[in-house]
């Protein structure tokens, strides 16, 4: 098959198209011919070296729709023809944290789709019956790429920050492909919203997406500690990470939680133990979406009140560029790349 790979970790430029082997499935998996794979800043990180589990060379690429080609004689559930969107792992089904319906920490599968399994940049993919959702003939299957994670990750985030309507919620890294969607969907839960963005021209496209109040800078804690009387929030999704991180941590209220989402800067970050301990404070990590929150996910969409946001929609062919736009920081929503 055709895919978009590297065989040397480095910049855009080591991304280039090469003949692969089609991945091979088991009995109870599938293949799945891709249609389009979103662009995550996951990727950019995968691709500068910085997850040692990568297998080179690397097709990339966990943001996946398609349709089914062919199917292992024990799969009941889809068949050739079927449209399906997959998260971002393959679970094993039988493992503790399966059994307790957390498929995401699944350490026992196949694996995580660009690192230990084929993934979307790629022509085909495998997957299984326990990580693909059948998607509705309302819902595009560009669209259908990007809703386990740029969607499903905030999705999953939310449901870990144990918020109540009413609620008020600081999101950042709030214009990237799932901040701006993490936005909308905590709007829809009732939540006051605080999106936080270092490009202030896109203030209005936030408020647009459900943002109640938007802020920038590195002290937006000031605001935020100003917009809730002194109190402070009842929870941040952490989205960029190491840039963001003392601010946010110093947005919280008393008892409140930090859900760990991103960190767009691998690396540590610094911790004073005085906060979390005399605040009584939480950090949370959270991370990628469930099975089951792709289901809700698609759902929400089907129905209308989630509108997923494509920034851009390149071909696989110009996967370098499409790393590039990502990393500029331009892109309101979701990079997305098809396959021909």
């Amino acid at each position: 098959m055709k895919a978009g790979l590297f065989t040397r970790f480095g910049g855009p430029e080591v991304l280039h198209q090469a003949e692969v082997p089609t991945p091979s499935y088991l009995a109870d998996q599938m293949l799945v011919r891709t249609h389009a794979c979103g662009v995550c800043g996951h990727d950019l990180l995968n691709r500068q070296g910085h997850f040692p589990g990568t297998r080179l060379p690397c097709v990339m690429g966990h943001e996946i729709s398609g349709v089914v080609e062919e199917v292992g004689p024990l799969i009941q559930q889809f068949a050739p023809g079927d449209r399906v969107a997959l998260t971002q792992r393959i679970s094993c089904g039988t493992c503790p944290t399966c059994r307790a319906g957390r498929d995401n920490l699944c350490r026992n599968g196949p694996g995580f789709y660009g690192e230990d399994i084929s993934g979307g940049y790629g022509q085909f993919v495998i997957a299984s019956p326990r990580n693909a959702v059948r998607l509705p003939d309302s819902i595009d299957l560009s669209t259908g790429a990007i809703l386990s994670c740029a969607v499903g990750t905030g999705f999953h985030a939310l449901g870990r920050a144990r918020l109540q309507p009413g609620d008020t919620v600081l999101i950042t890294a709030a214009t990237g492909g799932v901040g701006i969607h993490t936005v909308e969907l905590a709007k829809l839960m009732g939540y006051r919203v605080l999106a936080i963005t270092s490009s202030e021209h896109k203030s209005e496209l936030l408020k647009n997406a459900g943002a109640d109040h938007v802020l920038s800078g590195s002290d937006f804690h000031k605001s935020a500690r100003d917009i809730t009387e002194g109190r402070g929030v009842d929870a941040v999704i952490e989205i960029a990470g190491a840039p963001t991180f003392a601010a946010s941590l110093r947005s919280l209220s008393a008892g409140a939680r930090l859900v760990m989402v991103g960190n767009v800067q691998p690396g540590n970050v610094q911790l004073n133990p005085a906060i979390p301990i005399l605040r009584e404070v939480e950090i949370v990590g959270s991370g990628h979406a469930l099975v089951a929150d792709l289901q809700r996910v698609i759902d929400l969409v089907a129905r209308g009140q989630i509108k997923p946001r494509i920034a851009h929609s390149l071909p696989i062919e110009q996967a370098a560029e499409a790393h590039s736009l990502l990393a500029q920081g331009s892109a309101a929503g979701r990079v997305v790349l098809t396959h021909h």
